[in-house]
């Protein structure tokens, strides 16, 4: 188990997630079936398990993550009763004073935010709140059956902001009564709030939601992946023109949700952050071979060792597109460690990727 001032290298930010599915939501969302994602029934978890479960990950890796937070997932946060925050923040609380965590941070809804219910946190090292937002329509919201407004989600934001948390949102794509405009709308007003992160999820159809009831009977169909892809994509240029991480794209599920049948549509992929980074650098290439007089062939693209797998795409397929596109016989990959992660070199010009 390591400590704060370990002397190994620090590694990747580690978050250890206690789920607690469903629990502090007072609205059934169209979309949401926790146990379908996290595995989970809707129960408190004891002192005990919270120890357990920490354990487990401050156990795990050769290097000392950069930052180790303890992440309340899955529910409402702040929607739960008060005695029941207080709980799980004391579980949490012996963690940081032992400087084996840094912090605290968990999720819960926009109008679960107010002077009271932050109040609670008072004394306690939480440093990051998360708001599932899912959309800044109003329109959308409802039709979600999400409970609350958008109004709710800016208000929420102020608070977290005055209070000085490190503050994310989450949103979703293919909501019903959304679109990729209304998508996009929904971006430019989150990043009027100025998160320190997003999220960005594509909406699934889940058993046991009542989404699954509308996707049967055909009132509801959910986006291919390929335009939920694209979409993404330009959700995530957008956020990066404005200089907001986008830190998850796609659902990070359970085993679970595809071996027992929890999935019933949607776009859904393991991979599907790959795939967007794959489509920019589709995009960032194909740029440039336009913009060239005459391309060789065979063509010769220099890469970080790191990136390799995003410039060939998913099985490969920006190398065959490329050739398509271009009419090209060969593309030779050059994998060179001297480049910086996010910058190419395609036929001896230099691109710096978004």
């Amino acid at each position: 188990m390591h400590t704060r001032d370990d002397a190994r290298p620090a590694g990747q930010p580690l978050i250890i997630p206690i789920f607690i599915p469903h629990m502090g939501c007072p609205h059934q969302c169209i979309f949401c079936n926790q146990r379908a994602i996290t595995g989970k029934t809707a129960q408190t978890p004891s002192v005990d398990q919270i120890q357990l479960e920490v354990n487990r990950f401050l156990k795990y890796g050769k290097k000392r993550p950069s930052t180790t937070q303890i992440s309340f997932f899955g529910g409402s946060f702040l929607g739960l009763e008060k005695k029941t925050i207080r709980s799980l923040l004391r579980a949490a609380m012996p963690f940081v004073q032992a400087k084996e965590v840094d912090s605290i941070r968990f999720s819960t809804r926009p109008d679960a935010i107010s002077p009271e219910s932050l109040s609670l946190l008072d004394g306690f090292p939480v440093a990051t709140v998360e708001l599932g937002v899912q959309s800044m329509n109003d329109r959308v919201l409802y039709a979600a059956g999400r409970g609350h407004r958008a109004s709710d989600t800016q208000a929420a934001a102020g608070q977290l902001k005055n209070r000085g948390y490190e503050m994310g949102l989450q949103m979703m794509v293919g909501l019903p009564a959304d679109n990729d405009d209304g998508a996009m709308e929904t971006a430019r007003r989150i990043a009027e709030l100025e998160p320190d992160f997003v999220r960005i999820y594509p909406t699934l159809v889940l058993e046991g939601s009542p989404l699954a009831g509308g996707y049967r009977d055909g009132r509801y169909r959910p986006m291919p992946l390929a335009a939920c892809v694209t979409l993404v994509k330009r959700l995530f240029l957008y956020f990066n023109a404005h200089h907001i991480p986008v830190v998850r794209m796609g659902l990070q599920a359970a085993d679970g949700l595809t071996r027992t049948g929890g999935l019933i549509a949607g776009p859904y992929h393991p991979a599907f952050g790959h795939l967007v980074h794959g489509e920019i650098v589709l995009d960032a290439v194909s740029s440039a071979l336009d913009q060239m007089e005459k391309r060789p062939d065979p063509l010769t693209i220099s890469v970080h060792p790191g990136m390799v797998s995003r410039v060939q795409g998913l099985h490969k397929q920006n190398i065959s597109r490329l050739k398509t596109a271009f009419d090209l016989k060969n593309i030779v990959l050059h994998q060179d460690g001297r480049l910086a992660k996010g910058h190419l070199v395609v036929a001896g010009e230099h691109i710096t990727l978004p």
